[in-house]
């Protein structure tokens, strides 16, 4: 009876404060003058150059448009965002109170290299990476298992910094079955090989999923008869399946091959059309005719020409994606359909990202350095203008849902819930913990983080869930009994610190006003203690944080 009493009063202080439901929209007071962007020579740029470019073109875009860009993020909107983009959380209160009171101007750059340089971000930017290239082992059950060894391989390269080339080189060309002498996929500790495994070794599953992942080419349509929409014909997705041919497939009606069994023909060069019986050979998807040679297998030529600097796909495709990684939207939305019905919303900026992408040895943290000094990056979420409306104009930052993963971890953090390497073992399934099943319970289709959406079973386990339940008590809360409990803060101190450990801020002074004369008056109940677990509960289920802002 009590604890649905608690609940009811709860739900009746989240709606009594709308100001903790969305952020507020204001009225644009005037427009900056937008500067004019010339033609970039092709040199080598540091990432601030490369910002400061990019800048420019945006300025250009938004005057042509009759745009009013939002105004800069305070310090702590773009603390959040930062941690919650790079490190894949919110930041814990010490760490929000060392940068919100540090007055280096040049603190921004500063804490993206620090972040960069955390396993926060190594094991953030794995899962985003493993999520993109092997969907499959989240959203199909029997795929679970591959996550560790695929991601203890990505783990590797990422806190390396290996270049990108290198890394979808090592995918394409990995061995996979009786020639993979680690044991096979399912006891490697460090392995690729799930690449395959999710696409079920089949030709035309791993065209597709190598065109989409590594070139932003939906070749799905054209499999079955020429693509009704976009250039691809049907003999060219062949064509691209013909360098997967090399695994043996199966009879029709006999069971599929598995990884651990398979004998590729390594310089397999050719297959036949299902449909039509035609035999085609392996071709690019440039049109192309491989060189080919008795030194380098199938496989290992079309890693040469995915990679390749002159691809035309390779590099704009690992831009496109890592912009809409930071910025919430992509320059080709959907990420990975660059087709000739999908232009890019800024093509000189994908243009120049690619150009210096390539430049720098395609070093994914030079991308993440150079988005995160941009001003587009750092622009508040708060709308100040119609003009703003657009998320593909990037005018203002956009409200986007967080990944289950950011999700619960972000959530571990603000009430205090101890985790290995503070987001979970990396190399352990674990589908009993309270991390898995928030993960299963928030998994998502959506193709857009600004697709994502709250689902009433969502609602119900942060209004009423024993795991938040618990975290919100007085009785179970190490975070909340420690703030309520520590001698030598005020109540002031104890709210300032509430907020930050939940929303990355300080209260508004209006904020303070009521939430301050709720905790004297004792909340509903009139104990102190519990005024300030109302409060918490509240914060946890608001908007500001349920969202990337």
């Amino acid at each position: 009876m009590r604890l649905s009493f608690i609940r009811l009063v709860r739900t009746i202080l989240l709606l009594t404060f709308p100001f903790l439901l969305t952020p507020n929209v204001l009225e644009a007071q005037e427009q900056p003058d937008a500067s004019h962007a010339g033609q970039d020579d092709v040199v080598k740029l540091s990432p601030a150059e490369l910002a400061a470019k990019i800048d420019l073109l945006f300025e250009k875009s938004w005057s042509d448009s009759e745009i009013i860009p939002a105004d800069r993020a305070t310090d702590a909107e773009y603390l959040r965002r930062i941690y919650l983009d790079l490190a894949g959380r919110i930041p814990a209160v010490s760490e929000a109170r060392a940068f919100l009171s540090d007055s280096n101007p040049d603190k921004r750059v500063a804490l993206v290299s620090q972040l960069l340089d955390s396993p926060s971000s190594v094991r953030n930017m794995t899962t985003v990476w493993r999520n993109s290239l092997i969907p499959q082992a989240s959203s199909q059950p029997e795929f679970r298992g591959l996550i560790p060894g695929f991601e203890a391989w990505l783990w590797k390269h990422i806190s390396e910094n290996t270049p990108y080339d290198v890394i979808v080189r090592e995918i394409i060309t990995t061995p996979v079955g009786e020639a993979n002498t680690t044991g096979g996929v399912l006891t490697a500790a460090s392995s690729p090989e799930a690449f395959y495994v999710v696409r079920e070794l089949k030709p035309e599953n791993l065209a597709t999923g190598t065109s989409r992942a590594f070139l932003g080419v939906r070749l799905d349509c054209a499999q079955c008869h020429d693509h009704p929409f976009d250039r691809w014909k049907q003999h060219q997705f062949w064509s691209m399946a013909a360098f997967y041919s090399g695994f043996a497939q199966p009879v029709e009606g006999s069971a599929p091959v598995m990884a651990m069994n398979v004998a590729e023909k390594k310089f397999a060069r050719e297959i036949q059309i299902p449909s039509t019986g035609q035999i085609v050979p392996a071709i690019f998807l440039s049109g192309q005719t491989p060189a080919w040679s008795d030194q380098e297998s199938t496989r290992e030529v079309l890693a040469r020409w995915v990679t390749s600097p002159d691809n035309p796909w390779f590099a704009k495709m690992a831009a496109n994606r890592v912009w809409g990684q930071f910025m919430g939207q992509a320059m080709v939305q959907p990420m990975d359909d660059f087709s000739d019905a999908n232009p890019p919303s800024h093509p000189e900026v994908l243009d120049l990202l690619a150009q210096q992408f390539v430049l720098h040895n395609f070093d994914l943290q030079y991308l993440v350095r150079a988005i995160t000094a941009t001003g587009v990056y750092q622009r508040s979420s708060l709308q100040t203008h119609d003009s703003q409306s657009d998320p593909s104009m990037f005018a203002r930052a956009t409200l986007r849902g967080l990944s289950p993963e950011q999700f619960f971890d972000s959530l571990a953090e603000a009430i205090g819930f101890y985790q290995p390497f503070r987001s979970g073992n990396p190399f352990v399934l674990d589908d009993d913990s309270p991390r898995s099943r928030f993960l299963e319970l928030y998994r998502s289709e959506a193709e857009s983080p600004l697709q994502r959406e709250t689902t009433i079973l969502q609602a119900l386990a942060m209004m009423n869930g024993e795991f938040v339940a618990s975290a919100t008590s007085i009785e179970n809360s190490q975070t909340l009994r420690a703030v309520v409990e520590f001698p030598l803060m005020s109540d002031e101190e104890r709210l300032d610190t509430l907020f930050l450990a939940t929303l990355t801020r300080h209260p508004t002074e209006a904020e303070r006003t009521q939430f301050t004369s709720y905790i004297q008056e004792g909340g509903a109940s009139g104990d102190r203690g519990a005024a300030f677990a109302d409060i918490y509960w509240v914060l946890l289920n608001s908007s500001e944080f349920l969202l990337n802002h």
